[in-house]
């Protein structure tokens, strides 16, 4: 079997349209609560990839092509969390965007929902042609086992939805100039430069590894929150789950539009696997990106996670603390207060536990080493 997974049980709005396929498990399926961690060891769900010989001689880093660009860069579009890390690029970023490409990222690409993964079915690694000729030339069955997905919240599909599903040419068409009006809007030439030289160093950094190590250490240092003990690559996630790669391909794409947690995305034949992961690795590379060096620096921590996340992360930081507390320092209400533990427990920033009634939350040491390289100097040459 390619993979074992537990994911929450979810009807589309369009299953009566399209006969659906069975769902990608790299989609973000997130949930609002904090219902604790799960069970076993870890702090949050994991992901465990198990290799073989042979499956460690298929690794290698690939740069996306701009159509899957499009797709990680429309989420961050959508998210609406003040003082967000990509709140400038946010702001400049949806003025470009025409009504066409606002209307399928929201429904395809939601921020905190599931999502439709066109990044295997184009080709994550095609040029803007390239993608649009595989879109286009996808079988009805492949693409709606995708676009059937599509959350709704009860309401009707819009009408270019509906085409699609049901194997209109000219609504595939129309997809096809939605992502490339998707991708100008993300990637305009001054940005373009910037995050493809991020992109091209942490490819050049894996390759440097990879011939004077090997895999393995390559492996191990991809990313903060990626573990390698080998024969399995261990990443967190929104399940638990197992992953086998039985003779199919595993690409490694660092993105800047990926952030915190790594996304594995799966093909539909489960022959090929892209792990997307951030090529932002810590807070300097995130102001020196998207940052604005105007800024105090007391800012670029909220800048990074919003600034009430950054204060709950800050006050479990003071030593370790319960959700009602968390809520009490933080002045805000304690569901609010544990959907912001959540989130950062997702990121590996702090632990939570039980504790009969309670649930305390304690920093962990990327957390602390998050709050340090914010604090530590109280001046801007530590994000320059």
């Amino acid at each position: 079997m390619a993979g074992r997974r537990r994911v929450p049980p979810r009807r589309s709005a369009l299953a009566g349209l399209a006969a659906t396929g069975e769902a990608n498990p790299a989609r973000r399926d997130t949930d609002g609560g904090d219902p604790g961690p799960p069970d076993g060891p870890e702090d949050v769900p994991m992901l465990r990839i198990h290799f073989t010989v042979q499956d460690l001689a298929r690794v290698r880093v690939v740069r996306l092509g701009p159509l899957a660009l499009a797709q990680l860069a429309a989420p961050v579009m959508a998210a609406r969390e003040e003082g967000h890390l990509y709140g400038r690029w946010r702001s400049a970023a949806k003025a470009r965007l025409t009504p066409r490409a606002m209307h399928t990222a929201s429904l395809l690409f939601p921020h905190h929902d599931l999502q439709v993964d066109l990044i295997t079915l184009a080709g994550a690694e095609a040029s803007a042609d390239e993608a649009a000729e595989n879109l286009l030339s996808l079988s009805p069955r492949q693409l709606n086992a995708e676009v059937g997905l599509v959350r709704l919240g009860g309401r009707r599909p819009p009408p270019w939805l509906r085409d699609l599903v049901a194997g209109d040419h000219e609504a595939r068409r129309d997809l096809v100039r939605a992502l490339r009006e998707l991708r100008r809007a993300a990637m305009p030439d001054d940005a373009d430069g910037r995050i493809g030289g991020l992109v091209d160093a942490e490819q050049a950094a894996f390759g440097h590894v990879l011939l004077a190590e090997g895999v393995g250490a390559a492996l191990s240092r991809l990313h903060p929150l990626v573990r390698w003990e080998a024969p399995v690559l261990t990443i967190p996630s929104h399940y638990d789950g197992e992953v086998t790669l039985d003779g199919g391909s595993l690409l490694l794409a660092p993105s800047a539009f990926c952030w915190p947690m790594p996304h594995l995305y799966t093909s539909q034949d489960h022959r090929t696997r892209v792990l997307v992961y951030p090529a932002v690795r810590d807070l300097r590379q995130a102001a020196l990106l998207w940052g604005d060096r105007s800024a105090p620096p007391q800012a670029a921590l909220a800048a990074l996670l919003g600034r009430t996340r950054a204060a709950v992360l800050e006050a479990v930081a003071g030593g370790p603390v319960s959700t009602t507390v968390l809520a009490r320092r933080t002045n805000v209400s304690a569901p609010s207060a544990s959907q912001h533990a959540t989130a950062l427990r997702a990121a590996n920033l702090i632990t939570s536990r039980r504790a009969g009634p309670s649930m305390l939350h304690a920093v962990t040491p990327l957390g602390s080493s998050l709050l340090a390289g914010v604090t530590v100097g109280h001046d801007l040459t530590l994000l320059q």
